[in-house]
Formats: structure tokens, sequence, C-alpha cells
């Protein structure tokens, strides 16, 4: 009996994990398409509460791009934003009807299977994205990245390390 449940539990997390990645992309190109010059940037150094599609924008705008690079980032992530609104559309009507059911439902076994195949689209999708927008990066500019990410994980750290420090006695 513990074994469908250890299954329900990791299609469980699996689910919710691909609608938040899900979401997260959404919001993403939704940013990187919006032409909407009365929105005031996001707050520096909150792209954490964002998720990882939200840090590529972050460090994407530390790359210093080129014009046109970045008209080819809009258009990159402006030509993925329907794939990305189907899949999440898709991963919401199957993430209803799976909460629905029971493990003892006769369609349960294929609405796990709709599960995992979205979620494997949808890493193949951000993986697409991805590659096209490192292809218009400068070699230069790729060698920054992991400097960029070293960086943003320092500051991070150094801003939290006082809340997760132990407290000593004197």
């Amino acid at each position: 009996m513990n074994t469908p449940s250890r299954a329900m539990h990791r299609t469980r997390a699996i689910v919710i994990a691909a609608i938040a990645a899900a979401g997260l992309a959404a919001v993403a190109v939704n940013a990187a398409t919006s032409t909407d010059a009365t929105t005031p940037p996001a707050p520096s150094g909150h792209w954490h509460h964002h998720g990882p599609a939200a840090h590529f924008m972050h460090v994407l705008k530390q790359l210093n791009l080129s014009a046109e690079q970045q008209t080819q980032v809009k258009s990159i992530f402006a030509s993925a934003k329907p794939q990305f609104q189907a899949l999440r559309e898709s991963m919401r009507s199957n993430h209803e009807a799976l909460a629905a059911a029971t493990p003892s439902d006769t369609n349960y076994p294929a609405l796990l299977a709709t599960e995992k195949a979205n979620a494997g689209k949808l890493i193949d999708q951000m993986s697409a994205v991805k590659t096209q927008i490192y292809a218009i990066l400068t070699p230069e500019q790729i060698k920054q990245i992991p400097q960029i990410m070293a960086a943003d994980k320092a500051k991070w750290q150094q801003r939290h390390a006082g809340a997760t420090a132990p407290a000593t006695s004197s």
C-alpha cells in the first residue's frame, strides 16, 4: 500500500514543480515581450523570489546585450510564448483532473503519464529557449555567465548568512 502512496507523492511533487516552472517561464516570457514603458523595473536583488526563469533574465540584463541582441532575445521569448502558454494550460487542466482522481480510477495512469510528459515538454521548451539565447551571445558574454551567477550566489549567501548562523555564547 506504501508504493502507490509514494508514487502519488512523487508525482504530485513533479506536477507542482512543473506547474511552478511553467508559471515562471510564462512570467519571464511576458516580461521579455512586454512593451509597457510605464512599468518600473523589478527591484534589484529580488529575482531569487521568482525562480530560475527570472534569474536567467537577471543574468542576461547584466551582460550588457547590444540593441540587436536585446531584439533577438525578445523575439525568441515572443516566439516561445504561445508554446509556454499552451503547455501551462494543459498542465493546469491535467493537474485539476489528477487532483480529483484517485489511484484506483481507470484514467489515473493516463493522467500520471500526461503529467510526466508535460514536465518533459516543459524542460525541453526551456532548454530550447536557452540554447537559442546562448547562440546569440558572444563568447565573452558566455564566459561572464558563471561569474555573474557566482557573484549572485555570494551576495545571496552574504545576505542570508546572519539568518542561518547559529548563535554563539560569549
